[in-house]
């Protein structure tokens, strides 16, 4: 469960990242710096996400987290289009939401 939440929040900030998707969610532009962070953030989460599927604590095998992880990473990534398509205001709260509820999920084991 965690993986898909860590998934949606990388997918997000991938998506906040750019130009169009930053001004749709935000209402304003923001300064390359600025959309480059969120686009790295987004990247380091996905490692992390995919880290921490290839390493299950509870005598998982790997090959069957990072099978999981695909999935949850393929779902994320639909889930954050149609969030960004039909509402892009809620997407940095859901963002936050998302990661909030990754590490919840993680720290309970899930």
């Amino acid at each position: 469960m965690s993986a898909f939440f860590f998934c949606f929040a990388a997918w997000s900030a991938i998506a906040l990242g750019m130009d169009r998707h930053h001004e749709d969610a935000m209402g304003r532009e923001a300064g390359a710096p600025r959309l480059a962070q969120l686009r790295r953030a987004g990247w380091l989460l996905l490692a992390l996400s995919l880290w921490l599927a290839a390493h299950p604590s509870a005598g998982t095998p790997a090959a069957l987290g990072v099978t999981a992880w695909t999935v949850a990473l393929s779902v994320a990534a639909v889930a954050v289009t149609a969030v960004m398509t039909w509402q892009p205001r809620r997407a940095p709260w859901l963002a936050g939401a998302a990661l909030a509820a990754g590490l919840a999920a993680w720290a309970a084991g899930r």
